[in-house]
């Protein structure tokens, strides 16, 4: 007779029980806002004021595309200046972290180590701490107020720390014989990093320049402060913030929903066709860590 092996069952502990029903009540509180958001941009502004949370009715396709055409007109501008200032601000982020996070991994120079460990230390200071004084850097000595270059430098600045850490850890992983033997066959320093490190590193620079997108996307203190007056210039987060919370404006709450949901579609394709490199970044970089 041969032993034949089964597999026994995993037992489901309380803890494991207990940890689920925390992870599903933190999915609640997430996606009802959303929830409330989706279903009332898909209603009349009479059935919004009657039930918020209930499901759209039969009101036609007609009432449904009219709130969304409502709502382009307030947002259309606004989204084409934020596409402008996120690409300035991810091209940004990914060129100079990426250089940056290179010359640490790969060169040896004096003071390497504690330059390194300064920029660590950047990351522990709230960015809060410093908004008076970039501000007032910003703002009146390098007189950038009013403009793109006044949002995306400042953001590029602050992106640096965090984001040379991530980048390095994974140039670090890049074994250095493969380097060598680019060398080997001709490569330059600098070739190496354009045809060795960045093509293996994908998975952290699409993380990378996908928060770095959410960022500035949903930005909407630093913009507001530098683009304030120049309502030509402002992002989705200040536009909305502006144009739909002014009581003067009297615009139906159904038109606001889907100027809402408008603004965030960019963001939900993007993160549609990211998502794989996204979680394969966080979760390699993890495990490099």
């Amino acid at each position: 007779m041969k032993n034949v092996k089964t597999k026994s069952k995993k037992k489901i502990t309380v803890g494991q029980i207990f940890s689920h029903i925390i992870i599903i009540c933190l999915l609640i509180m997430v996606l009802f806002p959303f929830y409330i958001l989706v279903i009332n941009s898909f209603k009349s502004p009479a059935d919004i004021l009657k039930n918020p949370l209930s499901f759209p009715g039969s009101e036609g396709v007609e009432v449904i595309t009219g709130a969304f055409k409502s709502a382009w007109p307030y947002i259309s501008k606004y989204i084409l200046n934020t596409f402008w200032v996120a690409f300035l601000e991810v091209f940004g982020v990914l060129l100079f972290a990426s250089l940056a996070a290179y010359g640490f991994s790969r060169f040896k120079f004096k003071g390497k180590d504690a330059l390194f460990m300064v920029f660590l230390a950047f990351m522990m200071i709230p960015g809060i701490l410093t908004l008076a004084t970039q501000y007032s850097l910003v703002y009146s000595t390098l007189n950038l107020k009013q403009s793109f270059a006044g949002v995306v430098l400042p953001a590029i600045a602050g992106g640096m720390p965090v984001n040379i850490f991530l980048i390095k850890t994974f140039f670090d992983g890049i074994p250095a014989d493969v380097y060598e033997a680019a060398e080997i066959d001709g490569a330059s320093k600098l070739g190496c990093y354009f045809k060795i490190a960045i093509p293996l590193s994908a998975p952290i620079l699409f993380t990378v320049g996908l928060s770095t997108l959410l960022g500035a996307w949903n930005d909407v203190v630093w913009a507001r402060l530098i683009l304030y007056g120049a309502e030509d210039l402002y992002t989705i987060g200040v536009g909305v913030f502006t144009v739909f919370g002014s009581t003067a404006a009297k615009i139906p709450d159904t038109v606001i929903y889907a100027g809402y949901c408008l603004a965030s579609l960019p963001l939900l394709i993007a993160f549609f066709f990211t998502s794989k490199q996204f979680i394969k970044g966080l979760t390699d970089g993890a495990v490099k860590m």
